[in-house]
């Protein structure tokens, strides 16, 4: 079970062990993402995360990467539209020298400006990429429909325009506003020794900020949107949600399990009726996101451009049914066993329950147990699902995005 230790610095750590194992995965997250962002700032979170990487006061980008070939680490991060995360798995006697780069890369980064400039290509770049996938854009089109008047309404990537913008000063001063000790979480998993974590992490921070003051502003409703984007593509990417509900809403469960009966698998509702039955999409899947205020459901399905009709009906058709008909007992026993699988394999990783725990830390004040989460998913009843149907059974109250091929 992760245990969360306050330090004197105000860096909630969280640790946990995990026996069997010859590894650890060490992150540091802050609590910022791009919901703080305001319009000039637009990409920055993510622009800092590409940064950081870019070199220290006292190690250039790449005796940041060559310290942790030499070990056989494995580093990455990422940003959200909530948080960000940098992280490292190692082998447990790696321990000190993963969490020295790490630690260093937080406090001291060097901002230098030529490697800003060459790394605002590589930013644009990726912002092309995401511009070229389809799918990417039908999901971010529809969160920016669905959220707009938040900071969830913008990609995480920012725009071309906004990054280009950056200078030293705006970093800088976004990077000490909202990277400060009472922002920062660092989440430790495997095989470690605790009080050589706790020692270690301790005396680390001390040259940061201790408070950070921003806001978050509120999303407007936009119910039955619909939006087309046409771009040089032979298929239609649908992508369509609805507001759901938070992270810390105890009916997360009972959602995620009805998502999972729509449209989690093979033997899914929307699976077998779109595609296995009427041949309407080779995809179709639903999901759900949470956030601290609100959360989405979503449906998405590759279709042929000439059969979105058919297939916006084939959905109705099955949200219909189910709001007016009934869940039956062996979906619900099928979908719990499966998410509670999905959930107990991802456990036995020590980077996946590292994330797991930095992110609830953020998200929830705490760290749910794996029985506590594998209780709540055994304790959803038929009446639970009947509840949360409520909240995703009338397709007029979606968002729909359509990406499409031209007309021939």
């Amino acid at each position: 079970m992760a245990e969360i230790t306050v330090l004197d610095s105000g860096v909630r750590l969280i640790t946990e062990k995990m026996e069997g194992v010859r590894s650890v995965s060490v992150g540091i997250w802050c609590d910022t993402g791009s919901v703080y962002e305001k319009p000039e700032e637009f990409g920055m979170s993510h622009y800092i995360e590409h940064m950081l990487f870019k070199g220290t006061e006292t190690r250039s980008a790449f005796q940041i990467a060559d310290e942790i070939d030499r070990i056989g680490g494995q580093m990455n991060a990422f940003t959200g539209k909530e948080n960000t995360c940098f992280y490292i798995k190692s082998l447990d006697r790696h321990f000190r020298e993963i969490a020295d780069v790490l630690t260093d890369m937080i406090e001291h980064p060097a901002f230098d400006p030529q490697e800003m400039e060459r790394e605002k290509q590589v930013v644009i770049e990726e912002i092309n990429m995401n511009a070229d996938d389809p799918d990417d854009v039908a999901l971010d089109s529809l969160e920016s429909m669905m959220s707009r008047g938040s900071g969830l309404a913008h990609p995480v990537l920012g725009y071309k325009d906004t990054v280009s913008s950056f200078t030293r000063a705006m970093v800088t001063d976004y990077y000490y506003s909202h990277y400060t000790t009472d922002a920062i979480v660092v989440s430790v998993a495997g095989s470690f020794d605790y009080q050589e974590v706790k020692d270690y992490f301790s005396g680390k921070f001390a040259g940061l900020g201790k408070k950070r003051d921003v806001e978050q502003s509120q999303a407007v409703e936009n119910p039955g949107e619909s939006v087309t984007v046409v771009k040089d593509i032979d298929q239609a990417h649908l992508a369509m949600g609805v507001k759901a509900i938070p992270v810390t809403d105890d009916r997360r469960y009972a959602l995620s399990i009805l998502s999972s009966v729509m449209g989690g698998g093979m033997s899914s509702r929307l699976f077998q009726s779109v595609r296995e039955k009427k041949g309407l999409a080779y995809s179709v899947y639903t999901m759900t996101g949470y956030y601290r205020e609100t959360g989405m459901f979503v449906i998405a399905a590759g279709v042929g451009k000439d059969r979105v009709d058919e297939a916006l009906g084939a959905i109705r058709e099955e949200l219909d049914k189910l709001r007016n008909g009934e869940v039956t007992q062996d979906e619900l026993d099928s979908s719990r066993e499966q998410l509670k699988s999905m959930f107990i394999f991802g456990q036995e990783s020590v980077q996946t329950r590292m994330i797991s725990n930095g992110r609830d830390v953020l998200a929830r004040g705490y760290c749910p147990s794996q029985d506590e989460i594998l209780s709540r998913f055994d304790d959803v009843t038929l009446k639970d699902l009947e509840e949360v149907k409520t909240l995703i059974c009338d397709l007029d109250q979606y968002g729909i995005v359509n990406v499409t091929g031209k007309a021939e």
